[in-house]
């Protein structure tokens, strides 16, 4: 893990953001360009991750941190860096098996052309089909999203 101090100016950094700007020896020292890093900004401690936008590397900062140490733009600002490694991804759960919802089955052996349609598309493309009708929480939701695809499907 790499760990590296520098001092730098609070830039504004348009619509409300601020960042500083990593000096390039300091950025060079990490294994990688966009690294997530634990910040000690003026002695407070702040989790982030180096941006880089035109050959530059920045550390954004929230304006609540810079309400805490009392900074602002043009200000200067102690940082030491300590490179992280990159956060386990969390593990997902098994994909639920979805099935055809009953009432898209209704709807569709009363329209033949939808029901054509609907056998000619993909498994996958009928799958997110049924994920988004059963995503509905509220039945007339439900009816709506049916009607709706076999609006679709009759094109």
């Amino acid at each position: 893990m790499s760990e590296s101090s520098f001092t730098a100016e609070v830039l504004a950094a348009g619509r409300g953001g601020h960042a500083v700007i990593v000096p390039k020896e300091v950025a060079a020292t990490f294994s990688a360009r966009r690294v997530p890093v634990l910040a000690h900004v003026d002695g407070v401690e702040y989790r982030s991750r180096i941006a880089v936008y035109g050959g530059k590397s920045y550390l954004g900062l929230r304006l609540d941190l810079l309400r805490r140490i009392g900074r602002q733009a043009g200000d200067q600002v102690e940082v030491r860096l300590v490179e992280e490694p990159e956060p386990e991804p969390a593990p997902t759960a098994p994909a639920a098996e979805a099935t055809e919802p009953p009432d898209l089955l209704a709807a569709l052996a009363g329209n033949e052309a939808a029901r054509t349609a609907y056998a000619a598309l993909p498994p996958e493309h009928r799958r997110e089909y049924w994920i988004w009708i059963s995503g509905a929480e509220q039945p007339d939701a439900r009816a709506e999203r049916v009607a709706r695809m076999v609006k679709r499907l009759n094109r």
